[in-house]
């Protein structure tokens, strides 16, 4: 699994240095949605990818198997989403962290990645928790950003982060 992230630029645009850095493959295959939402290349069922963006932040992976990430920008939102998101095994585990804005998005992060390698969606899996064995994942942290990856397989320790300039 391969995860790379960077600051204002196209999320295809990062895809694409992905696939052509680390898999040599230039051009950036065609994009198909499923019905479902989810992204990915129907001329290349050997290669997964997910995608998330948030403010200038973005976040891809890309695995020969599913794959799921999500990177969110800390940031206060109403006192009663987290109790509102957050099945009851999740809620205990964010009091656990400290019930504050960085223990939700650690465990949004978690739920949106698992939605995301399902490809059901967030709208299909609501009110789940995702499983905490038979998958892997990587749970990532920066000052006023969290992010996570769920799949198949070892995800990285770290996230790659581009420089401005790195793309094209």
């Amino acid at each position: 699994m391969k995860l790379f992230g960077a600051r204002s630029c196209p999320w295809q645009a990062l895809l694409a240095y992905i696939l052509k850095s680390e898999y040599g493959l230039s051009p950036l295959p065609e994009i198909a949605r499923t019905p479902e939402g989810k992204p990915h290349f129907p001329g290349r069922p050997d290669l997964h990818f997910s995608v998330s963006h948030t403010g200038d932040l973005v976040l891809c992976a890309v695995s020969s198997f599913p794959v799921g990430a999500d990177i969110e920008t800390i940031r206060p939102r109403r006192d009663s989403l987290p109790r509102y998101a957050l099945t009851e095994e999740e809620f205990l585990d964010y009091q656990a962290l400290g019930g504050d804005w960085p223990a939700f998005y650690t465990l949004w992060t978690r739920k949106e990645a698992w939605c995301k390698y399902t490809g059901q969606g967030l709208r299909s899996l609501w009110g789940r928790t995702p499983p905490r064995e038979g998958l892997f994942w990587g749970q990532y942290a920066g000052e006023d950003w969290r992010a996570a990856v769920c799949g198949r397989e070892q995800p990285p320790e770290t996230i790659c982060w581009l420089k401005e300039g790195d793309l094209p």
